[in-house]
């Protein structure tokens, strides 16, 4: 079965699209994004009602781990501090007639990480630096980590940290693949499709439509 590892949307929903349209075989594949499907970009909750249908029609082949803006989403509806922080994505939601305690709801149920013989997906990675990367209230954790990653003998796919170039990068030391290529700055999506252990980069140029509205 192949994997396909989608890094982060930000709320490019169009392009988003594009890429799964192009790259995504429900039949042979598990789809895997791995965080920070919404804020950012434009069209956050466009993205969440697509991921919603496709868990719908692809039960058990589709899968979104939680990133560190959809955490920062869930702290703050604890702490009912959304209105202050969270403002366009609220008037997104609203516009888009989506519940927020709905997502909270749908938030809660997601991982932190996702993992095969040969694959460690995660949204920021398992770091050197951390003694335990699955606490959230510790430092460098797998949300937010900006440190070099632990040698795995399973090789590690993240995002977070958005590349210059928007070319994904493989950190032989770290056996690990970086995949943020920036949609939201009007660079790229990112995926790659890993068979057997061998990536295969697929990738969509920011849409017009997600990239013009940002603003």
């Amino acid at each position: 079965m192949e994997v396909l590892v989608v890094g982060d949307v930000h709320g490019c929903y169009y392009t988003l699209k594009k890429l799964l349209k192009k790259n995504f075989n429900p039949s042979g594949q598990t789809l895997i994004q791995l965080g920070d499907l919404i804020n950012k970009g434009p069209h956050s909750a466009k993205c969440i009602k697509y991921w919603f249908k496709l868990e719908v029609k692809y039960p058990g082949k589709v899968f979104f781990l939680r990133g560190n803006h959809e955490q920062a989403f869930i702290d703050s509806y604890l702490n009912d501090t959304l209105k202050k922080t969270h403002p366009k994505l609220l008037a997104n939601l609203a516009q888009a007639q989506l519940d927020p305690e709905i997502l909270y709801r749908w938030l809660l149920t997601k991982a932190l990480s996702w993992e095969n013989d040969d694959l460690l997906v995660s949204h920021a990675g398992i770091s050197s630096f951390s003694p335990d990367p699955f606490n959230l209230s510790a430092e460098h954790n797998l949300l937010v980590n900006r440190k070099p990653l632990k040698p795995l003998s399973k090789t590690q796919v993240v995002g977070h940290q958005v590349l210059k170039e928007s070319k994904p990068i493989f950190r032989v030391k770290e056996n690990a693949w970086y995949i943020d290529t920036g949609a939201y700055l009007g660079q790229a999506l990112t995926g790659l499709l890993f068979n057997q252990g061998r990536a295969r980069l697929v990738r969509e140029s920011t849409s017009l439509k997600d990239y013009e509205q940002r603003t």
